[in-house]
């Protein structure tokens, strides 16, 4: 019993806060530490749960916690999404009512016979339905470009008043080779990987682009160094797209055994292909973990939160896919995926340069509700090219600096 209650208590705990990395005592990108204070146990019960030591009622109590703490994220994050609609919505009125006055006073100021008075009121009868249908037709990812959310924070220019969160020209030399880091990063290449979440194959997500926002920490110096620890702050927008034959993915999309997709895979198109269809757009924002090291450089990430938009309801019900689910459950797993450090290409950090330079990371993507029978997971790469660097001038480290 006591086994069983220890590994539902681990599942739980992956299920949070992400995979269990033994060999550095971590869920994730959480400590041990973290977790037992979050919820509110000792140290020394949190190693009792841990390695199956606990009491039948200490697991089902601290099985009870990690589920609030889910349920509450959850809730928080169902909230979120919840303002960020109703922000929007009124937004996009305001803008439309804007638009509304100004034509009308115009109109006002050129009429000059009473005549006119009743195709004034027809036009603008007319304005105010284009307004309202551009408002619902407006939804599309291409009318408009969302910025970062945290673009306020660290892309005013120098004579507004904010403290950027990038490091002052008196620290870039300290904190080398990181300071070379700072800056935006792009997602160098989009990537589609198959999602299970329905009883069918077919069902597919594809990542389009990523805004990455490099700073230097501060937090981890006495740990690591300074200089060699960056937070990355993304905000990703992807893609569910449903194949409407849901052809099975073995053999014609996967190799079940050399476990890698296939050249028919790799070239596909989900746009230009009318086989497929799309279901949603999906906005996420993620806390990536950088260490760099002079001949590697180790990525960990951490989910904030996702939310959807474009939702084509008839098409989910259609195909019966449960587009809340996928966000909750299904694509969690993302952030939880295994992926490898890259060798480090940027030894000297003089060697990054704009628009050029890509850190590539190789990743499995080990899905938990595996309903596709692979026996195992998806392979992919996730890169991220610099597009604007905070600090370009020489920087005084070298690659023996550790």
């Amino acid at each position: 019993m006591v086994e069983n209650f220890q590994s539902k208590f681990t599942d739980a705990l992956e299920e949070r806060y992400g995979i269990w990395e033994k060999k550095i005592a971590r869920f994730g990108s959480a400590s041990y530490g973290k977790i037992s204070k979050d919820l509110c146990i000792s140290a020394s019960q949190f190693s009792k749960l841990l390695y199956g030591s606990a009491t039948d009622g200490m697991y089902i109590r601290a099985i009870q916690n990690v589920e609030r703490l889910i349920a509450s994220e959850k809730n928080a994050l169902e909230r979120t999404e919840a303002i960020l609609e109703r922000d929007e919505v009124q937004s996009k009125w305001k803008i439309e009512e804007d638009k509304f006055n100004k034509l009308k006073i115009k109109w006002q100021k050129s009429r000059k016979k009473i005549i006119l008075l009743p195709l004034l009121t027809l036009v603008l009868g007319m304005v105010g339905m284009v307004g309202y249908y551009s408002f619902f037709e407006d939804e599309s990812p291409k009318a408009a470009t969302i910025q970062h959310p945290l673009s306020p924070y660290f892309d005013q220019g120098f004579e507004a008043y904010f403290d950027t969160p990038y490091l002052s020209e008196s620290d870039v030399q300290d904190y080398c080779p990181c300071s070379a880091y700072e800056g935006e990063w792009s997602l160098d290449k989009s990537f589609k990987l198959p999602l299970p979440g329905s009883k069918q194959p077919g069902l597919y997500y594809l990542a389009k682009s990523s805004d990455l926002r490099m700073k230097c920490s501060k937090i981890e110096e006495l740990s690591t160094g300074k200089g060699k620890v960056l937070a990355g702050y993304e905000y990703l927008i992807s893609e569910i797209w449903v194949d409407t034959k849901q052809t099975p993915i073995i053999p014609k999309y996967f190799d079940n055994e050399s476990k890698n997709f296939t050249p028919e895979f790799e070239n596909l198109n989900f746009e230009e292909n009318s086989q497929f269809k799309k279901i949603a757009t999906l906005h996420a924002f993620n806390v990536n973990h950088f260490e760099i090291h002079p001949d590697s450089i180790v990525r960990r990430a951490e989910l904030t939160g996702r939310y959807a938009t474009d939702v084509d309801k008839d098409l989910a019900l259609k195909y019966q896919i449960d587009v809340k689910h996928i966000l909750q459950n299904v694509l969690g797993n993302l952030t939880k995926t295994n992926c490898e450090s890259t060798p480090n290409p940027f030894c000297s950090p003089n060697d990054l340069k704009e628009k050029e330079s890509v850190i590539a990371f190789d990743c499995l993507y080990t899905i938990r509700t595996e309903n596709l029978g692979i026996g195992g997971g998806y392979p992919y790469t996730k890169g991220f090219r610099l597009e604007k660097q905070s600090y370009s001038d020489n920087l005084t480290c070298n690659c023996t600096d550790k």
